[in-house]
């Protein structure tokens, strides 16, 4: 019974974080796609990742059109799984224009924006750049560099807003005010911020963004989509149940998809 209930709300919310071997994801998108029609998920969304940092996580800019043809193929194809195309793109603050014109070249359905270098350190990879450095300049820089990914206007959706807190580093300062100044900037920009469970499975153990920024958020009214941020067939979906019951818990009615770069509210 217990199965059957995880299955009626994995059912209902879209999973729009996913990966497949096109970036860094060990799966095929038919695999993937069968996956969630196992578990009983109704909408998916790929996201793989894009940079136009030459990084070997993110998928070959020359296989673009390789994606569009094969997203579009399963989007005409499958019956069972209502399928987005997205891309989880990085900020990066000395391409924005190269970056803003590569987005508009693909036809999406939203786009995430994630922060995943400071300068050319990944800090979401390179543990072994975290040894002697000021953990609280990492954050105040961090929480900059998400401010003006939202800022930019090439973001629908603003991908695991606290990643700084990945490797269970914290600052010696209380974040709520820097939760603040984001959750103002997300509001007026407009951008979607996104629950990613994935940060329960981490060294921080808690999805991000955590209990107090997601408070923060919604005072600000700032609009939740989901995403698992799977890079193999059993994550996706991972923790929605208890990511749905926080999110109720904070006051959130309804959760956001996207079609075509247009929202679509979804009641909780």
């Amino acid at each position: 019974m217990r199965f059957l209930l995880y299955k009626k709300w994995l059912r209902m919310y879209p999973d729009y974080h996913i990966h497949t071997n096109f970036s860094d994801g060990h799966h095929t998108h038919d695999e993937m796609v069968y996956a969630a029609e196992a578990s009983g998920i109704t909408e998916i969304g790929f996201s793989d990742h894009i940079s136009l940092k030459p990084v070997g996580w993110a998928m070959d800019l020359k296989r673009l059109p390789e994606l569009v043809q094969l997203i579009t193929h399963l989007q005409h194809r499958s019956n069972v799984v209502t399928i987005r195309f997205g891309a989880e793109v990085d900020y990066l603050p000395g391409l924005i224009d190269e970056t803003r014109t590569l987005i508009k070249s693909l036809p999406l359905d939203y786009v995430i924006g994630s922060v995943h270098f400071i300068d050319d350190w990944n800090f979401d990879t390179d543990i072994g750049g975290y040894e002697g450095l000021d953990i609280d300049d990492f954050y105040r820089t961090y929480f900059r560099l998400v401010g003006q990914a939202a800022q930019t206007g090439i973001f629908d959706v603003i991908g695991h807003a606290d990643l700084a807190k990945k490797f269970a580093v914290y600052p010696s300062f209380s974040l709520h005010k820097t939760y603040e100044q984001c959750a103002r900037i997300f509001s007026d920009c407009g951008v979607v911020v996104e629950l990613n469970t994935s940060g329960k499975d981490k060294p921080c153990a808690e999805f991000y963004p955590s209990v107090d920024f997601l408070e923060i958020l919604h005072h600000y009214r700032v609009p939740i989509t989901l995403g698992s941020d799977a890079h193999v067939e059993q994550n996706i979906g991972r923790y929605f149940d208890e990511a749905v019951n926080l999110l109720k818990s904070l006051g959130y009615k309804e959760i956001t998809a996207f079609n075509q770069r247009n929202r679509i509210s979804i009641s909780l």
